[in-house]
C-alpha cells in the first residue's frame, strides 16, 4: 500500500511538473471535454488518417501488428480510442501514468518517437479542423486552438517521459548485464587461475568457491561431492557470508524417490546438466531447504554436475540473493565453467593416477609385490649397505631359506592358496628377523635374510626354523611346511660383495636340500671347490662325444643257477686324461642337462650298432641300455628311438630300456606312454635300482615294465643285513606272481651267489661273474664262460 501511494504521489508531481511547463492547469483541460462530441464528430474520417499513415510506415506496422492480432484495422481501431480518452477524461495522476506506459510500451516494442509524433500531428490537424467547422467566434476559437495543442503536447512530453524512462530502465539494465557477465568472465577466469595453480583437489574446490563469491557476485558458493555407497552430497568447499553456519547441514541425495533428491542438486547428478530454480519460494522442489535458504536470503539457484571419467563425483552450487538472476547467459557460462572444472578434475586425477603408478612401478622395481618384502635387487643393496659398515670383529651373516615341495601347495590349493602361505610364510619371517636385520623375498619360494648380529645367528636360525616348521591354516586347509636353509658367514671387507654371499648361500641351500629337506648347512669354501670341479668336468665333457672320448663296456648278466649268458648292460666310460672315468665321476655334472640327452643318444647308437655287429657274426647277445627321465620325457624321445631302430634293427627283446626307479611321480605320469610305445616297438623295458627311491611301490603299479633290478647295494649286505633278505624274497615273490623277471645287481662273492640261489633269484650280474668287459673281448670272454661253465656241469 506504501508503495502504490508513493508511485501515485510520483505521477502527480509529474502532471504538475509538465502542466506548469506548458503553462496550463489540469482543470482547463475539461473544457476539451465539453467540445469533444465536436472534436470526434468526423471519427472515420481521422481513422482513414491513421490508416493511410501506418500504410506509409510499414516497419513499424508490422512491430504493432505483433501487439495486435488484428492488424491495421486494430490498430487504427486503438489510436481512435486513444484520442477519444485523451479528450473525454481527465487529467489525473493515474491518466498520466498511462501515457507514460503507453511510451514504455513503445520503445520496448521498437517503435520510434518520430512515428509516435507524426501521428499525434494527424490528431492535431484533425481536431484544429473540426474547430475551424464549428462557427466560433475567433477568440473562443483560439483559445481552444491553444488548448488542444497544449493537450497534445501534454500526451506527447508523457509518452517522450515514458520513453526515456524505458531507455534508460535499458542501459541500466545493460550496464547491470554487463557488470554481471564482466564478473561472470572474472570468474571464469579466476577458476582457470585456480584450475593451473592448484594441485590438491581440495585446494581446488576452495579456490572456485571463493572466486565464485568473489568476482561473480553469488551470494553463496559451495562444491559437494557425491558419495558412492550412501548417494549423498557432502561439502567439500564452501563460501560465502557465513557459509559454514548452514551450508554443511543441507541434506542433498541423488536418489530420485528421496524428498532431498528431488531439488536441483539430485536433478543435476542424475541428469547430467545443469540446473536452475529462479524462484525457490514458488518452487515446489525446494521446500525441504526454504526455512535454511529465507533465513540466508537465497532466492535463486543453480547448481552444475561436476564429473571425472564420464560418471558425476559432485555438484557445484550457486546461490543469489535476487529472484530471476540466472538468465540463459549466465547458465551458459556456469556450464563451460563446469566443464572446465570437470576436465580438470580428469587431469588432475590423471596425473595422480600416474603418480601412483610411477610411486607403484618405483616400489615394485625394489619390493616383492605379493609380499611386499625387498626383492633380490633390494636386498643386494642392503647386503652391500652393510658390507660398508666398518666395525672391530664386525660379520655379516646371508641366510637363504627355501619352502620345500611349494608346487604340490599351489597343486593342492591353488596359486590362490600358495600366495597365502607365502604371505603368512613372509610375516613370520618379519617377526624373527626385525629388527634384528632385513629379509626379502627372492624366488617363487625363496627368501633370504641378512644380519650383522652374528653373535645371536644360532638363536636367529632356531627361531626361524622353529617358526616356520609351525602348521599354516590356509582356506580352511591346516598345511604343514619345511624349510631348508643355506647360511653364509663372513668377516666385512672390502672384498666381500652381494653377490658372491648370495651366491655361496645359495650352494649351503643346494647342499641342504641335498641331504632331504628341513635342513640347514653352512657355506664352506670347499663347496666352491665343488660346484667349480663340476663346471669344469661339465665344460670337458661337452667335448667328450665329439672327441670320441667315450667308450661303451658291457657286464654280462647270467643265469645263476645254469650259468647261461642271458645279455649284457652296456655301461659307459670316458676315457680321460689317460684312464677311464667312471660314471660316478661325471653323471652329477651333467644331469639335468642337454649333454645328458646327447650322451644317452650316443649310448643307445653305439649299442645298437654293436649289437649288430654282433648278429652280424652270429652271436645273439640282448643289450640294456640306462635311460635319464630326461631323455625319456622328451617329446622327440620316441621318433628317436623308432629312427634308431630302422637304421639298426634288431629282433625283438634284444633291446632293453632300464628305467631308474628313481624318478618322481610326476615324471613316471610323462614318460608311462612312451614306454608303452617302446614295448610296441619289441623292446623289453627294466626297472633299474629298484628299491632307491620314495615311490617305488608306485611304479610298481604305474609303470610298464618287464624285469625288475635289484640295486646292489642291497645286495652286497645281504650277509649281514637280514633285512635285506626279507626285501629280496617279497620282490622274488611279485616277481614270481606278477610274471615279471628279477635281476639281481651287486654278485661280489660266491657266498652271495650261494645265498641268491637259496632265496629264489635266478639272474643277476657283478664282479664275481665278471666286470664290465671291452666289446672287442667280450666274444672271448663269452667262449671262455661257456667253456667253463660246461666243466662245471660236466663234473657236478
Amino acid at each position: 500500500m506504501t508503495g502504490m501511494l508513493k508511485m501515485q504521489a510520483d505521477n502527480k508531481a509529474l502532471l504538475d511538473g509538465m502542466c506548469r511547463f506548458i503553462g496550463v492547469r489540469a482543470d482547463h483541460m475539461a473544457k476539451l471535454t465539453v467540445h469533444a462530441p465536436l472534436l470526434l464528430s468526423r471519427k472515420e474520417a481521422l481513422g482513414k488518417e491513421f490508416y493511410w499513415y501506418a500504410l506509409k510506415c510499414p516497419d513499424t506496422l508490422a512491430l504493432l501488428s505483433e501487439r495486435l492480432p488484428g492488424g491495421i484495422d486494430s490498430l487504427v481501431d486503438a489510436l481512435l480510442q486513444y484520442c477519444e480518452r485523451m479528450l473525454t477524461r481527465p487529467v489525473s495522476g493515474r491518466a498520466a501514468w498511462r501515457v507514460v506506459e503507453q511510451g514504455r510500451l513503445m520503445r520496448q516494442l521498437g517503435v520510434g518517437l518520430m512515428w509516435v509524433v507524426g501521428a499525434y500531428e494527424r490528431c492535431q490537424a484533425h481536431f484544429l479542423a473540426r474547430l475551424a467547422e464549428a462557427g466560433l467566434d475567433l477568440d473562443e476559437l483560439a483559445a481552444l486552438s491553444r488548448l488542444l495543442r497544449k493537450r497534445i503536447l501534454l500526451d506527447q512530453m508523457l509518452q517522450l517521459h515514458g520513453h526515456q524512462q524505458s531507455l534508460q530502465e535499458a542501459v541500466d539494465s545493460k550496464h547491470r548485464h554487463l557488470q554481471t557477465m564482466s564478473g561472470l568472465y572474472a570468474t571464469l577466469s579466476g577458476v582457470s587461475m585456480a584450475l593451473v595453480r592448484c594441485s590438491e583437489r581440495r585446494e581446488l574446490f576452495q579456490a572456485i568457491c571463493d572466486v565464485c563469491v568473489r568476482e561473480g557476485d553469488f551470494s553463496h558458493a559451495w562444491v559437494g561431492l557425491l558419495d558412492a555407497e550412501s548417494q549423498s552430497v557432502r561439502p567439500a568447499a564452501m563460501a560465502g557470508a557465513h557459509a559454514e553456519a548452514f551450508i554443511p547441514w543441507l541434506q542433498v541425495s541423488a536418489h530420485s524417490e528421496s524428498l532431498h533428491g528431488r531439488g536441483p542438486s539430485g536433478r543435476a547428478i542424475r541428469g547430467l546438466a545443469v540446473q536452475v530454480v529462479n524462484d525457490c519460494g514458488e518452487d515446489p522442489s525446494m521446500q525441504p531447504w526454504m526455512r535454511v535458504l529465507n533465513a540466508r536470503n537465497v532466492r535463486s539457484a543453480l547448481v552444475a554436475p561436476l564429473t571425472l571419467r564420464e560418471q558425476v563425483i559432485g555438484t557445484l552450487s550457486l546461490y543469489s540473493g535476487l529472484p530471476g538472476f540466472f538468465d540463459d547467459t549466465k547458465v551458459a557460462l556456469v556450464d563451460t565453467m563446469a566443464r572446465e572444472i570437470s576436465r580438470a578434475l580428469e587431469r588432475q586425477d590423471a596425473l595422480e593416477r600416474s603418480h601412483r603408478a610411477e610411486s607403484e612401478l618405483a616400489f615394485l622395481s625394489f619390493h616383492d609385490p605379493l609380499t611386499g618384502l625387498p626383492n633380490r635387487h633390494l636386498m643386494k643393496e642392503h647386503i652391500n649397505k652393510q658390507l660398508q659398515i666398518r666395525r672391530a670383529n664386525a660379520q655379516l651373516a646371508v641366510l637363504v631359506l627355501s619352502i620345500e615341495g611349494f608346487h604340490e601347495i599351489n597343486a593342492r590349493l591353488g596359486h590362490e592358496g600358495g600366495d597365502a602361505v607365502l604371505c603368512e610364510v613372509a610375516n613370520r619371517l618379519r617377526r624373527c628377523i626385525y629388527p634384528y636385520g632385513y629379509v626379502g623375498r627372492v624366488g617363487a619360494s625363496r627368501f633370504v635374510a641378512c644380519s650383522d648380529r652374528h653373535e645371536r645367528l644360532d638363536q636367529l636360525v632356531d627361531s626361524l626354523m622353529g617358526s616356520l616348521q609351525q602348521p599354516v591354516d590356509c582356506m580352511g586347509v591346516v598345511i604343514h611346511t619345511r624349510c631348508s636353509m643355506g647360511i653364509v658367514v663372513e668377516p666385512v671387507s672390502d672384498r666381500s660383495d652381494a653377490s658372491a654371499l648370495l651366491r655361496r648361500g645359495e650352494l649351503a641351500l643346494s647342499r641342504a636340500k641335498e641331504a632331504g629337506g628341513g635342513h640347514c648347512r653352512y657355506y664352506h669354501v670347499t663347496m666352491d671347490e665343488e660346484i667349480q670341479h663340476m663346471h669344469a668336468v661339465r665344460n670337458a665333457f661337452a667335448q667328450a662325444i665329439a672327441r670320441e672320448e667315450l667308450a661303451l663296456f658291457y657286464q654280462p648278466k647270467i643265469n645263476l643257477r645254469n650259468n647261461r649268458i642271458e645279455g649284457v648292460e652296456a655301461l659307459v666310460r670316458w676315457r680321460r686324461d689317460g684312464r677311464l672315468e667312471m660314471p660316478g665321476a661325471f653323471f652329477p655334472a651333467i644331469e639335468n642337462t642337454d649333454l645328458m640327452r646327447e650322451l644317452d643318444w650316443w649310448v643307445l647308437r653305439e649299442a645298437l650298432r654293436q649289437s649288430g655287429e654282433w648278429l652280424a657274426d652270429g652271436r645273439h647277445i640282448p643289450v640294456s641300455v640306462n635311460l635319464s627321465a630326461i631323455t625319456l620325457k622328451h617329446e622327440g624321445f620316441v621318433p628317436g628311438i623308432q629312427a634308431l631302430l630302422q637304421a639298426y634293427p634288431l629282433p625283438a627283446g634284444y633291446l632293453e630300456l632300464e628305467v631308474l626307479e628313481s624318478v618322481t611321480q610326476q615324471e613316471a605320469e610323462q614318460i608311462t606312454a612312451k614306454l608303452e610305445h617302446c614295448r610296441d616297438l619289441g623292446l623289453s623295458i627294466a626297472l633299474d635300482d629298484f628299491g632307491t627311491g620314495a615311490s617305488s611301490l608306485v611304479h610298481l603299479q604305474q609303470l610298464p615294465f618287464d624285469t625288475i633290478k635289484i640295486d646292489q647295494r642291497f645286495v652286497r649286505l645281504l650277509l649281514d643285513t637280514p633285512g635285506n633278505e626279507a626285501i629280496i624274497r617279497s620282490m622274488v615273490s611279485f616277481a614270481h606272481y606278477t610274471g615279471r623277471k628279477l635281476v639281481v645287481e651287486g654278485v661280489e662273492s660266491r657266498a652271495i651267489w650261494d645265498r641268491l640261489l637259496e632265496i629264489g633269484c635266478l639272474d643277476g650280474q657283478g664282479y664275481e661273474i665278471s666286470p664290465p668287459v671291452d666289446p672287442k673281448q667280450l666274444p672271448e670272454w663269452m667262449a671262455d664262460w661257456e667253456r667253463r661253465a660246461s666243466i662245471n656241469s660236466t663234473y657236478i
